[in-house]
């Protein structure tokens, strides 16, 4: 597939990256970020491929073997419908499972994190139409194919077979336990998209409303492991369904979405755009209700399009979490095509680990920690969005006058707490030429919300 080949990086032009630099991209822009989880999924394939090739005794004979033919099968798919591939590869919990991989240790290790490679490219092959058939090992009983669903069953092994629109999931010896799927067909459907499954242990995720968005609360990976949270708190740990059904997240995705489009339909384009799933958190990592460890929202770097959050208080504060998140997953994409910050490791930001050591630390005012660059530069470009959204939602004339008056206290909060952070992005010298140039973009842009008529600022 294109991933063994030498294929050209997506460039960020200047005009582009001082658009981004505003919070507010075209729609070439958000083209542009498609194109870099696309790039960043070809450099995590290559990768692993060439990881099994150097280094064959890395596993087993038998998994070679197998990887081998899951290559040739996402191959296959990927040259029947390039694009629906790309899109199916660009799910989130794909980038997960890719860098659960390459991090694994040989042996035993890299043994089970291929087995879930295996199911990333049967899941590839299904949502292109590929016709098929494979014998996939389960994770403790779980197939979990990403994009499509989850087969629960007691077998070691599943065989799952595709033919002409539909697609069938059996345990050995075990007609009766099969799963029914319809997949996309040129006529049926569009490539990339699951149309349907049903039968015992089949669990897949549900479409939000208003958006190519899904509520994802089945897959293994879409959270990692050990939860989530912040360095001073307890980690959440991903919601499941029973959980996630006490609460109505469709309804309150739809609501957020009216907040947006109401407010600045650039903010409901982008997180239709971007996003790809809505993670639930449910619990915290040590058992107790996620109410015990207050609300929290995060995206991970090996997920882009993931949005993970425990329930939101309001429309308005979901819409705000939607922007704050898509932010971050905006700037990590740009910093793929454009490093905003020198890096004295050397390692290629697809592969690199999350890492707070390195430079100095510095306060902020939407922290209680100190921060490294890197974080104050994700968080001043998170609330910038948070201070142009609510500056629109104040001057609006549409939204109740109450609505307008919190908007108004909130866009003076982030108005001056990034006006605070920026002098720490202005004189460092950990940011590239290209981060310098984003960094006074983003100020110019804050000067310029502050010059809003009818919007008060410090």
């Amino acid at each position: 597939m294109a991933a063994t080949g030498v294929t050209e990086p997506t460039r960020l032009p200047g005009p582009a990256l001082a658009r981004l630099a505003t919070t507010r991209p075209v729609p070439g822009d958000l083209a542009l970020l498609h194109r870099a989880v696309e790039d960043r999924r070809l450099v995590l394939l290559k990768a692993l491929h060439t990881r099994l090739h150097r280094y064959p005794d890395a596993v087993r004979p038998e998994a070679r073997r197998a990887f081998a033919f899951h290559w040739a099968l996402l191959a296959r798919a990927e040259s029947r419908h390039p694009r629906a591939a790309r899109v199916a590869l660009g799910y989130p919990t794909v980038g997960t499972r890719l860098v659960t991989a390459l991090r694994a240790p040989d042996g035993l290790g890299l043994e089970r994190a291929l087995t879930a490679f295996g199911a990333t490219a049967s899941a590839v092959a299904l949502l292109t139409g590929t016709s098929f058939s494979a014998d996939l090992a389960t994770e403790g009983g779980v197939l979990a194919l990403p994009g499509v669903g989850v087969f629960h069953t007691t077998a070691p092994w599943v065989r799952l077979t595709a033919r002409r629109g539909a697609a069938w999931l059996a345990p050995p010896r075990r007609p009766g336990g099969a799963v029914l799927l319809r997949l996309p067909t040129r006529s049926g459907g569009a490539p990339g998209t699951l149309l349907a499954g049903a039968g015992p242990g089949w669990r897949q995720p549900r479409r939000l409303p208003g958006a190519g968005v899904w509520l994802e609360d089945v897959d293994p990976y879409r959270v990692p492991a050990g939860g989530v949270g912040l360095p001073t708190g307890t980690p959440h740990t991903a919601a499941d369904r029973a959980e996630v059904a006490a609460y109505p997240w469709a309804d309150r995705w739809r609501a957020a979405l009216a907040v947006l489009l109401t407010a600045d339909p650039l903010r409901a384009l982008e997180a239709r755009s971007l996003l790809r799933a809505v993670v639930p958190l449910g619990a915290t990592a040590h058992g107790g209700p996620a109410a015990a460890g207050g609300r929290l929202s995060a995206t991970t770097r090996a997920a882009p399009g993931a949005l993970l959050t425990t329930w939101t208080g309001s429309p308005a504060e979901l819409a705000a979490v939607i922007v704050h998140e898509t932010h971050h997953t905006e700037l990590d994409l740009v910093d793929d095509l454009a490093p905003l910050l020198h890096d004295a490791t050397g390692t290629p930001e697809a592969l690199r680990l999350p890492t707070g050591a390195g430079g100095a630390l510095h306060t902020v005012g939407w922290r209680a920690d100190p921060r490294p660059v890197r974080g104050v530069l994700h968080g001043t470009y998170a609330h910038l969005a948070l201070a142009d959204l609510w500056a629109r939602l104040a001057g609006g004339a549409t939204a109740p006058a109450h609505v307008r008056e919190a908007a108004r206290e909130r866009y003076e909060r982030c108005w001056e707490q990034v006006g605070q952070a920026l002098p720490v992005l202005l004189n460092s010298s950990e940011l590239t030429y290209a981060g310098r140039e984003f960094a006074i973009g983003m100020s110019e842009y804050h000067r310029s919300l502050g010059n809003r008529p009818g919007i008060p600022h410090g």
